[in-house]
């Protein structure tokens, strides 16, 4: 068994890059899919994490594009990827802990009370054509973990293990 986990776990740190490109495609592919399919638009902080994602689609592909021909560019590109992944788990992580309340997020995704003494025609004359997605409440959650959640938890993993390699990959 622990041969297995050993096994398996060098082939993870041998493909990582195509991993990481993968895993980014899915989890860009099912963030679209929760929103044009189910319904689910996406909040201010959605929005980064998606472009994260796109980041890492277009830097991974180019580093698996020089992976053979030019050691230097691959690990360039390879660096761009664990990077993106970084800005991925930062706002995956942040965005996870508005929604679990853990602190405020940006004024642009929460809903703000004012201390002026509105009147509620005032008050519902403002909202009209308003289409407001809240940051600080989870429209789809598994086992307790929004989509926030889950990204930061892949990310990470992602993150660790492209750290992992380059830095095996540096020592080379």
């Amino acid at each position: 068994m622990i041969k297995q986990i050993k096994k398996l776990y060098q082939w993870t740190f041998h493909n990582i890059l195509i991993l990481s490109w993968i895993a980014s495609i899915l989890m860009l592919g099912g963030a679209y899919g929760f929103e044009y399919i189910g319904g689910l638009f996406p909040c201010d902080l959605c929005w980064p994490q998606r472009y994260a994602h796109m980041a890492v689609i277009v830097f991974a592909a180019i580093a698996l594009y020089f992976k053979k021909n030019n050691t230097v560019k691959w690990l360039r590109f390879k660096l761009m990827t664990t990077f993106a992944w970084l800005v991925s788990v930062g706002y995956s992580g942040y965005h996870a802990g508005v929604e679990q309340k853990w602190w405020e997020g940006p004024d642009s995704c929460t809903l703000q009370t004012s201390n002026d003494n509105m009147s509620v025609d005032d008050f519902i004359k403002s909202l009209e054509d308003v289409a407001f997605i809240r940051c600080d409440e989870i429209p789809w959650e598994l086992y307790g973990i929004s989509m926030a959640g889950y990204n930061f938890l892949i990310s990470l993993f992602m993150l660790i293990m492209l750290i992992l390699s380059a830095r095996k990959d540096m020592e080379k």
